[in-house]
């Protein structure tokens, strides 16, 4: 691009970005920089290829890689592509940036990191203010722009704080949040609802955040025992409706099936889909107690085919076989129908509703015996 002269600083490009981007990234950056014209001429992509000794899809990743960490900017012209040069941030603003403190503390570790980091008076706030505190866009002085709005780590983690909630891993995890609010188009509040929504055990999990958002709407209608099941899933977490349970059978939570339901989140389930599964999995059997190696089962077979909510839960378990063709015998099924849902099933629905149901036990009942479960 002309009028794209730069003069970078090499020792933040070198102590700060290298370690992010990687060689060939930025011998690309540094080829960029020493081959400037001012943008008097035109070449083929060869003659980076050839310098920097790698092939087009090297190229092309590092070209991305520059891009997202603000080193380059890349613009299609008709055939023709154009590069716009962008200084690295200064040592100190860089670290001062939450999200590349963090890409560069999970390449060098954190003393590396911290023996960098300014250590600013313990005694004293600074109250400097920036140009755009001061001046308007014309150059006039005024009142202080309003913030664009961005993802406010400092005021993500005031509320962790608040809720006592934690991170698994605070370097990756800041990493992925930041990703994750970008996106989704997030501000930082937004972010924050989702972490609260799918923590577990006060400990925030991106995987479960993930599966929050990449949940798919359920098109084909549920019946209404089925919508109690999908409600009653939704309305507690995990270990409070292993628990409902459990007090339901006159028995207590087993440190077994604590560590059974920890198994089911590592998964990345998501508390409305574990729900579904300790419920299927009680109707298995007459039984006070959780039988854990087929929720774990049932629970593998949910994550490796995404389901990420209590309607895809449940429909799955009812579309998982087709209707059977074997004689039906005269005599009607017994129910499974748990206690918190037999009044509305009652009241509200038919003996065909409730056959329904039953059948839906069954099938899971038939997985089992084939070992599709």
């Amino acid at each position: 691009m002309r009028k794209n002269a730069i003069s970078p600083n090499w020792l933040s490009f070198i102590l700060c970005y290298q370690p992010i981007i990687g060689q060939d990234a930025a011998a690309v950056y540094q080829f960029l920089w020493a081959g400037y014209d001012h943008g008097a001429g035109k070449y083929a992509l060869s003659r980076i290829l050839n310098h920097v000794n790698m092939g087009l899809n090297r190229l092309e990743k590092a070209l991305d890689v520059l891009g997202a960490m603000g080193l380059l900017a890349v613009y299609q012209k008709d055939n023709a592509i154009i590069f716009r040069l962008i200084e690295p941030l200064a040592k100190e603003a860089f670290l001062n940036n939450p999200l590349y403190q963090k890409l560069l503390t999970k390449k060098i570790g954190e003393p590396a990191v911290e023996e960098w980091t300014v250590s600013r008076p313990v005694s004293d706030t600074e109250v400097t203010k920036n140009f755009s505190d001061v001046f308007t866009i014309d150059g006039e002085l005024s009142i202080p722009p309003l913030a664009a709005p961005s993802f406010d780590l400092q005021a993500f983690k005031t509320m962790m704080a608040r809720d006592q909630l934690r991170f698994q891993n605070e370097t990756n995890d800041v990493i992925a949040l930041y990703h994750l609010a970008e996106t989704n188009g997030w501000d930082w509040l937004q972010t924050y609802k989702v972490a609260k929504e799918t923590a577990h055990a006060h400990v925030i999990l991106i995987k479960r955040m993930e599966q929050k958002v990449e949940a798919e709407p359920v098109t084909t209608s549920l019946t209404n025992q089925e919508q109690v099941i999908v409600r009653e899933s939704k309305s507690k977490t995990a270990l409070e409706f292993l628990t409902f349970l459990k007090e339901a059978r006159k028995a207590a939570v087993t440190m077994s099936e604590r560590k059974c339901l920890q198994q089911l989140v590592d998964l990345g389930l998501l508390d409305e889909v574990i729900n579904v599964i300790v419920l299927y999995t009680f109707n298995k059997v007459d039984s006070a107690n959780l039988q854990e190696a087929y929720a774990l089962k049932l629970g593998n077979d949910f994550s490796y085919k995404e389901i990420r909510s209590a309607e895809q839960a449940v429909y799955h378990l009812r579309e998982s076989k087709k209707p059977s063709h074997k004689k039906q015998t005269k005599q009607a099924p017994k129910s499974n129908v748990p206690e918190w849902s037999k009044q509305e099933v009652k009241t509200e629905q038919t003996a065909k509703g409730q056959a329904e149901l039953a059948a839906l036990y069954r099938e899971l009942e038939a997985m089992e015996m084939r070992g599709e479960g």
